[in-house]
């Protein structure tokens, strides 16, 4: 069986203006004050001219998806997590990034990419707010967490691990951010624990993140879930910083979450309560035909289908698309609840969604267990409903 990673990830960041020049020592400096760590070899830096972006940003997401352009837009369309209608979907999410981003930090090659140009319509920033030694005490945040943590590592190990990759880039994001935003609001006089205990000031944090990704042409997913490790990670990350500092969100790193669930609900996973996808234990059906994926969703991409309410109590999930010879796809579902009610709700919020989506689907419910199926072969998701 071969798991598909279904979000691409990398580290890059939402807003930034022109970086600093050639060298990055006075950032480093910053950014070892703020975070507590030092680094411990120098952070090659290479700027790039605005054209070069589309392309680098394209081999960026290909090293972080196992699957081809065409494979990736087919998941995305059987799954119904963009509309059917859309077209040229690949476009609208490079437009997407390169409206966001201006810098990145690449954990395989070790090297930090800024762009020299910024984005069009960038917004207003505060008096004194420099965004540009915001953009690098982000981005340099990435490189210490490569540098400590091998987060490049930890990133290619769940290369086909859509859910579990999510949740550890929430991580990632989060802490950046909260540097980021440290940097941006010391010539303020504000410190990162002040910011922690600010609620405000991370909710607007959170809206603005949200503002800044929505775009009228990009689908509601792309903007969806570009801007979930930053909010969502924000506030993971947050809840650890609240507990013990910086020590503590250094421990999340000796056992990562492994969940959007657990980034979601932050209480769950300080109190221990961890959540392992209980389909990793089991066999996989047999596929004879054209298997495209294997995917893990996660509460996050759940919550984004049927709304976060009918996504709660998630325990674990398994989605397989296969193709028959035309390449049309047929998709076997399986989820696993805390509870038979919640398993219900969300039996029939999915129900409703695939009928709005005009998807002919069968479900088995079975406790806390629920199972669907649609799609082109009659014979396969009569053989899995069966099973």
């Amino acid at each position: 069986m071969s798991k598909r990673r279904l979000a691409a990830v990398f580290t890059a960041l939402l807003v930034a203006l022109p970086l600093l020049g050639d060298s990055l020592e006075k950032p480093m400096r910053e950014v070892e004050q703020l975070r507590g760590l030092k680094f411990l070899r120098p952070v090659d830096t290479i700027a790039l001219d605005r054209s070069a972006l589309p392309s680098m940003l394209r081999k960026q997401m290909e090293k972080g998806m196992p699957y081809s352009w065409d494979d990736y837009m087919t998941v995305l369309r059987a799954l119904h997590l963009v509309d059917q209608t859309t077209g040229d979907l690949q476009t609208k999410l490079l437009d997407l990034l390169d409206q966001q981003v201006l810098a990145f930090y690449d954990p395989d090659s070790h090297v930090y990419y800024s762009i020299k140009q910024p984005p069009t319509g960038l917004p207003d920033v505060p008096a004194g707010v420099s965004l540009d030694e915001s953009v690098a005490a982000h981005e340099l945040t990435h490189a210490l967490q490569d540098q400590h943590f091998d987060l490049g590592k930890k990133d290619r190990a769940l290369r086909d691990e859509t859910d579990a990759g999510m949740a550890l880039h929430a991580v990632a994001e989060g802490e950046a951010t909260l540097v980021m935003l440290g940097d941006m609001t010391a010539p303020m006089g504000a410190t990162i624990d002040q910011i922690a205990k600010n609620d405000m000031m991370l909710n607007a944090m959170s809206s603005a993140s949200m503002a800044m990704t929505s775009t009228a042409s990009a689908p509601r997913y792309f903007v969806e879930s570009l801007a979930f490790p930053y909010v969502s990670g924000l506030k993971f990350v947050v809840a650890a910083y609240r507990k013990g500092g910086w020590s503590a969100v250094n421990r999340i790193y000796d056992s990562p979450p492994t969940t959007t669930r657990e980034i979601l609900h932050p209480e769950e996973y300080f109190a221990g309560k961890r959540t392992k996808n209980p389909f990793d234990d089991k066999t996989p059906l047999p596929i004879k035909q054209h298997l495209l994926t294997v995917e893990h969703l996660g509460e996050f991409h759940w919550g984004f289908l049927v709304g976060t309410d009918n996504a709660r109590g998630w325990q674990g999930d398994r989605v397989t698309i296969a193709q028959n010879e035309e390449c049309d796809p047929t998709v076997l579902v399986q989820t696993k609840w805390d509870t038979p009610a919640q398993a219900a709700a969300f039996r029939n919020a999915y129900a409703a969604f695939l009928k709005k989506e005009k998807v002919d689907a069968h479900f088995d419910t079975r406790g806390n267990e629920v199972d669907a199926a649609y799609g082109a072969d009659d014979a396969l998701i009569d053989q899995f409903l069966a099973r």
